[in-house]
C-alpha cells in the first residue's frame, strides 16, 4: 500500500506493508477413492491451499465432511509449522468413513478459518466414490443334450459379463464367443460341448461362472467317423 509523505516542499511515496490476508481452501479429496470391497474404517484425506498469507504454527482452523449430505464431522486442526502462502497441505480426518455397503458415495469438505476473505472457496463439492461389490461368476444353466442347438444363460452372477467362452475337449483349451449378453446361442454342434461366462463388477478382479456341458446329437460323432 502507497502513502504520500509530505513536507512543505514536496511529497515522497512511501511503501507501507500490507495487511496480512487470511484465505485457505479445500482444493481436493485425496482419499478415499473408488475400489472394490471398500471397509467400514476408510481414512477421508482433503488437501488444503493457502491463498493468503502465511500462517503461523498454532493457527487453528475447523475441517469438515460429509457423506451423501449426511450428518458433518467436524474437526479442529491445528498447524504444528507456519503454513507458508501459496502452498498446499494434506489433513486426514481422525474420524474414518463407514463405506462398507456398495454403492456410490458423495463426499463434500469445507475449511473454516477466523477472518478468512474469500469464503467462497472454502467448500470442495461432489467428490464420487464408489464401491463395488466382488464379482460372483453365477452359474450357467441350458440343455444337457443331446442336441443340435438351443441356448445356456447366466443367473445369479454380480458383475457384467466380458465374453462367453466354450471348450470342445473337457476345458483343456477354451474359444472366446463375442457375447456379452446373459444368453449364449449354439447350432450345429458337432461336438460335447462345455460353456462357461468370465464377468467382473466394477473395480474388482473377474470372476468365472460354472461350467455347463451340452452334449452334442450329431450322428457323426455318435458314429466315430470324421467328417
Amino acid at each position: 500500500m502507497l502513502i504520500a509523505r509530505c513536507t512543505a516542499a514536496i511529497c515522497v511515496a512511501a511503501m507501507l506493508p500490507a495487511a496480512a490476508q487470511k484465505d485457505l481452501s479445500i482444493t481436493g479429496i485425496l482419499t478415499p477413492k473408488s475400489d472394490c470391497a471398500l471397509a467400514a474404517t476408510e481414512n477421508v484425506t482433503v488437501r488444503i491451499f493457502n491463498y493468503g498469507s502465511s500462517l503461523p504454527p498454532g493457527t487453528s482452523f475447523m475441517l469438515t465432511y460429509t457423506i451423501n449430505a449426511g450428518g458433518p464431522i467436524t474437526e479442529l486442526a491445528m498447524l504444528p509449522s507456519t503454513f507458508l502462502s501459496h502452498g498446499s497441505l494434506a489433513y486426514t480426518f481422525t474420524t474414518q468413513a463407514n463405506l462398507f455397503s456398495s454403492g456410490s458415495y458423495i463426499f463434500a469438505a469445507t475449511v473454516s478459518l477466523a477472518g478468512d476473505i474469500n469464503p467462497g472457496n472454502d467448500a470442495y463439492n461432489g467428490y464420487t466414490v464408489i464401491n463395488s461389490a466382488p464379482s460372483v461368476g453365477g452359474s450357467v444353466s441350458g440343455p444337457a443334450g443331446p442336441t443340435f442347438s438351443g441356448n445356456v444363460s447366466l443367473s445369479g452372477q454380480t458383475g457384467n459379463v466380458l465374453t462367453w467362452q466354450q471348450s470342445d475337449d473337457g476345458g483343456l483349451r477354451w474359444r472366446r464367443l463375442a457375447n456379452t449378453s446373459s444368453v449364449q446361442s449354439f447350432d450345429q454342434l458337432r461336438e460335447h460341448t462345455t460353456f462357461r461366462v468370465l464377468l467382473r463388477n466394477g473395480l474388482c478382479a473377474s470372476a468365472f461362472s460354472s461350467t455347463h456341458v451340452v452334449l452334442s446329437s450329431d450322428p457323426i460323432f455318435y458314429s466315430g467317423f470324421e467328417p
